[in-house]
């Protein structure tokens, strides 16, 4: 079919690749969910993880921006947004991005027939794979030299052999352009010959480990060997014949090849490459020299050579095989039970999720290797981006039989008892590990039976983070390729990339935390995910643990500061002094296990003085030691992988002395960078790595960021010696009164007490369940859209003084109406009331007339009622003087509070929410 006029020419100005890689993963994504919108999160994920692989495989890739990061494997989801924006903004005329989601546009969409999507995608594929290509054409292709070999060789035999351009081509360029690729090491010895003297009938490059030979007539090599009739090239894991059959005898020799044969398949996986003595080279006595001494091999056929990517590939496979063996070999001294080995090229544990989800929705009986490459699409990370899946499996489902996850058995993959038991704990999500899996896995580690080299070396990883601490890459990595014994193996990029992978392996494991580019060992401890308590249960325990105390709070105040606190992790408490603000936000942190004893809750009294966010976060001094803040000090420890299920309140008392737009801006613009990754919610750093000079202080607060187990209180007062509040502010904040204080309240004492033993809850009590709009609206359409029809009402009257509201505030509100419905707190009505008191009339002020007109509008949205405005304009006493009115309306405090406002305007010629 023919693509719309409109997508055949997004391609057409590339000077990267990241359109391509951005449709073909937005594609992916929608596949796998089945949705239309998706998340931009997982998108990021999904353009990450492609450009990683690819980098891992030593295929070519576009290198990240300079600022962004010195590599893919380097960098993470969050920093990837810088790369990813430039597409998106590329493709404005096709995408719409709105927060944390990403989709075609809906028009656009709607106008195309069903066959567009698949045709978008297979026209992206085509177009990367061109892009690639050309990027390739000056560059070395291995499948054009070995093409050029197979169709000249027979034709140049029949020329003259001195100076031959087939001979410096074997013996030159071959070598040197392959010596160049990131897995081939110093100890690798790269030769090749058409012959000495005379052409060659079985022309060969080979590959010897110096260590264990630097000949082809003995030992154990790599070599591509080309049929005499030059009708196919192998890439075999050979042994050498010439000597072993002049010293033994060929019986004796032809024997002890097949025993070596047998030991070495035994000895190593050799996934992907045939296993048998089929390879016909010629029909002469050589030809059986190779069969018999042939471990393992790659046939290709001049007629079908694959791609480079391919052939690349397979090299790679080979020669971690190789390297696998001569280890062994150089090692000998080293039991079974104690050696050690990490030859995968996986960047994520994650990425072998796909396998496990598919046996166990497919199961109990095995799937087949074909099987699993025919469901790629949901089987593989990439999808049906993965160019040859077959390998991609096998090396997959290596790496989980390892751990003890699978049995593989020719080419039939089965879940283990282990791995039935971990896939019947996937997240929703079934890329993310849920905590059940990491407990499972983290058990088979300490598990001492049947440890695999693979095992071994995750365990001495763990035990070297748990020495270094807090530590770079670039500290671990020596280490670590020591305790493998591949230092002089592997080349300088392949050992700092196996040990970026590692570490990848341990902080999905929990065994590391990471912090910019810093690494930091954890102690790991499980916590329940789900609260014993109900919600509304928990609450009522809350409200009597208070009252024990002594203190008394209106009706649903409780739960509207919990609601607050759900919608958005910034509250604002206003009122006169004395009212129980602080104490609300005290005793309310120690009903859920957060006291100052334990560090969870801390009470930060602001000076009149601070004026920029060094006051609160903390400074450099004139020596350029970073001195921290009380504020950055309890995010250090909030931060911590151990510390991740406790909440931590920070109460900021008397907020407003000083002005909280200059030393609270930081905080403010962070707030709103809130994005889901690995289950938690994370922000853009507060202090920044690159600002800080002394090594320590950057390990310790480099690109600290607001976790998602950190609530911020702060307590104001409105009086001649403060600071009135921006809307900047307000729209961050639900901003809760304390103004209306019914003295007669007596401390009754009832209630449990402060020694209750009642297990504290977790964080996600508390934490927001979402960011966008989006992440909930179809559970909740008919709320969500009833809320925002009153909001488009009320926001029609505060345009009218310029006070109306946004996207922010839609969201809040509809957020914080959604959990009271979920939660079954407060009638539809009593939630809605708060949201206006908070969210809404604080933003209004003024002395003209037209903001009494608005003041009497949003009366009538309080009283749910038309009123004579015309009359009140003029006296509105008869409103604000009937508490019987007020009593009776549908959002009976926004009532009282705009009565209050409106009897301000008329007694005092100004008003706003803050007069008291």
């Amino acid at each position: 079919m023919i693509l719309p006029t409109l997508l055949t020419n997004i391609f057409s100005n590339k000077q990267k690749s990241y359109k391509m890689v951005l449709i073909i993963v937005l594609l992916t994504e929608m596949k796998e969910t089945g949705h239309l919108v998706v998340s931009l999160t997982k998108v990021k994920e999904r353009f990450l993880a492609k450009l990683q692989e690819r980098e891992a495989s030593g295929l070519t890739v576009d290198p990240p921006p300079e600022k962004a990061g010195t590599s893919w494997n380097s960098m993470t989801v969050t920093n990837v947004q810088s790369v990813i924006s430039t597409p998106i903004a590329a493709l404005s005329s096709i995408l719409e991005q709105k927060n944390d989601s990403i989709g075609f546009k809906k028009e656009l969409y709607e106008s195309w027939s069903d066959d567009v999507l698949s045709e978008l995608y297979h026209y992206a594929q085509t177009e990367l794979e061109n892009y690639y290509s050309q990027q390739n054409k000056n560059a070395f292709s291995l499948k054009e030299m070995l093409s050029d070999i197979l169709s000249s060789y027979l034709a140049a035999k029949r020329e003259t052999f001195a100076g031959h351009r087939l001979g410096n081509l074997m013996r030159q360029e071959i070598p040197t352009e392959l010596r160049k690729l990131p897995f081939i090491h110093q100890d690798l010895k790269i030769q090749g010959s058409v012959g000495q003297g005379n052409w060659a009938t079985i022309p060969w490059i080979a590959i010897m480990d110096k260590r264990i030979t630097e000949t082809t007539r003995q030992g154990e090599y790599l070599v591509y060997l080309f049929a005499e009739d030059m009708k196919s090239v192998y890439l075999t894991f050979m042994q050498g014949v010439t000597i072993p059959v002049e010293t033994k005898g060929k019986p004796a020799a032809y024997e002890y090849f097949r025993q070596k044969v047998q030991e070495i398949r035994d000895l190593l996986p050799l996934e992907g490459m045939i296993k048998d003595d089929a390879i016909y080279l010629t029909s002469g006595g050589l030809g059986q020299d190779y069969q018999v001494s042939t471990v393992a091999y790659y046939r290709y056929d001049t007629e079908h050579l694959p791609d480079d990517e391919q052939l690349i590939a397979d090299l790679n496979n080979a020669v971690i095989n190789y390297s696998e063996y001569v280890n062994h070999v150089v090692n000998p001294g080293i039991e079974p039970e104690q050696k050690i080995g990490f030859n995968y090229t996986i960047s994520h544990l994650y990425a072998g999720q796909g396998i496990m989800k598919y046996l166990h929705d497919h199961g109990p009986d095995p799937a087949t290797l074909d099987e699993l490459i025919s469901n790629q699409g949901t089987v593989l990370l990439s999808g049906d981006d993965v160019k040859h899946p077959k390998e991609r499996i096998r090396h997959l489902g290596r790496a989980l039989k390892d751990l003890g996850l699978l049995q593989i058995s020719e080419n039939d993959f089965l879940l283990t008892d282990l791995g039935k038991e971990y896939a019947n704990h996937f997240n929703e999500n079934k890329w993310e590990l849920s905590d059940t899996q990491v407990r499972l896995i983290r058990g088979q580690l300490t598990n001492t039976e049947n440890h695999t080299p693979f095992i071994r070396s995750i365990n001495r990883a763990i035990e070297i983070c748990q020495q270094l601490g807090t530590f770079t890459l670039d500290q671990f990595v020596p280490i670590f390729i020591d305790t493998l014994g591949m230092q002089g193996t592997w080349g300088e990029v392949t050992q700092k990339q196996r040990s970026n992978f590692m570490l990848n392996w341990l902080e999905i494991l929990k065994f590391v935390s990471r912090s910019g580019q810093l690494y930091t060992y954890t102690e790991w401890e499980e916590k329940p995910f789900v609260d014993p308590l109900t919600v509304s249960e928990r609450i009522v325990k809350i409200k009597n643990f208070i009252a024990s105390k002594g203190f008394m709070y209106p009706d649903h105040w409780i739960e509207n500061f919990f609601l607050s606190l759900k919608t958005k992790p910034f509250v604002i408490l206003a009122g006169v002094s004395g009212t129980g603000k602080t104490k609300l936000v005290k005793l309310f942190a120690e009903a859920v296990g957060a006291t100052a004893n334990n560090g969870q809750f801390t009470l930060i009294p602001v000076r009149p003085d601070w004026s920029d966010p060094s006051d609160l976060l903390g400074y450099k001094d004139l020596s350029g030691v970073f001195r921290p803040g009380k504020l950055t000090e309890v995010l250090v420890e909030a931060s911590k992988l151990e510390n991740q299920y406790k909440p931590y309140f920070i109460c900021l008392d008397e907020m407003n002395l000083a002005r909280v737009e200059h030393y609270f801006s930081d905080l403010l613009s962070v707030l709103e960078t809130q994005e889901w990754h690995n289950q938690r919610i994370v922000t853009t750093p507060l202090i920044h790595r690159d600002s800080l000079q002394n090594e320590s202080d950057k390990q310790h607060y480099g690109n600290l960021y607001l976790s998602d187990n950190v609530y911020i209180i702060g307590t104001v007062n409105m009086d001649e010696t403060t600071h009135p509040f921006s809307k900047k502010v307000l729209d961050r904040a639900n901003t809760i009164e304390f103004n209306y204080i019914d003295l007669g309240q007596y401390p009754t004492g009832e209630g449990i007490q402060a020694s209750d033993s009642t297990v504290n809850p977790p964080n996600s009590l508390l934490r927001s369940d979402y960011l966008q709009l989006v992440d909930v609206y179809r559970d909740y359409k008919q709320l969500t859209e009833e809320t925002t029809e009153l909001l488009v009402k009320i926001n029609g009257i505060l345009e009218q003084i310029h006070s109306h509201v946004g996207f922010r505030i839609r969201d809040a509100v509809c957020f914080y109406m959604i959990y009271n419905e979920r939660f079954a707190l407060l009638s539809k009505e009593a939630a809605f009331d708060m949201q206006l008191l908070q969210k809404i009339l604080p933003r209004i002020q003024g002395s003209n007339m037209s903001v009494k007109t608005a003041l009497l509008q949003l009366m009538q949205v309080a009283l749910n009622r038309n009123i004579p405005i015309s009359e009140y304009k003029e006296d509105a006493s008869k409103l604000y003087l009937s508490h019987e009115t007020l009593a009776a309306a549908k959002y009976p405090r926004s009532a009282r509070k705009i009565a209050f406002m409106l009897r301000r305007l008329e007694e005092d010629g100004f008003t706003s929410y803050w007069l008291s």
